[in-house]
């Protein structure tokens, strides 16, 4: 690795971006784990030692907490989660596995819906090693920095590695006209 730095795998269960045969398929919920377990293994091995940090399960949260309406969650239960996390520490032991989402920087129904699942999955013996957090702000919208460290202060709490994985800022430009 140049400059000793890490690759990042992102990601290995997602809402986003899946193929039609998947989304429009009927599946089983043990058809949907086999799909997902053979995705994790596939990706997680392949890549076993140029990559051993994996954003395993992205952007599982709503905005008020509930947990995403997704392929996963409907066809398989909200135990996609453990068995996501288990399924890529079984491909990869060495590997540091993480949580990642977008608008759970601060305090909040969905940082607080964050901090409660991955208490929960750790409780579980679920193995998870960090949260990863988005930050995709704006000028006009962003978290208050105390709120951002309150709840990173929380998170480090139970053990987790706290990340800034994406810094995604939104600068809001106004053209003048000149007559």
């Amino acid at each position: 690795m140049a400059h000793a730095m890490q690759e990042r795998g992102h990601n290995l269960a997602w809402y986003l971006a899946l193929p039609a045969w998947l989304t429009t398929g009927k599946f089983t919920r043990n058809e949907l784990m086999t799909i997902l377990h053979d995705h994790i293994f596939a990706e997680v091995a392949h890549y076993r030692g140029q990559v051993n940090i994996w954003d395993v399960v992205n952007e599982a949260v709503n905005d008020d907490g509930s947990l995403r309406n997704s392929i996963w969650l409907r066809g398989i239960g909200p135990d996609y989660l453990d068995l996501a996390f288990r399924w890529a520490h079984e491909a990869n032991p060495q590997a540091r596995l993480f949580y990642n989402d977008y608008g759970g920087e601060g305090l909040g129904p969905k940082s607080d819906a964050i901090y409660a699942l991955l208490k929960s999955l750790l409780q579980r013996g679920v193995p998870i090693n960090g949260v990863g957090l988005q930050m995709h702000i704006s000028l006009d919208s962003y978290p208050k920095p105390q709120d951002v460290l309150a709840n990173m202060q929380r998170l480090a709490a139970l053990g987790l590695e706290v990340q800034i994985t994406e810094m995604d800022v939104k600068i809001r430009t106004t053209r003048a006209r000149c007559k």
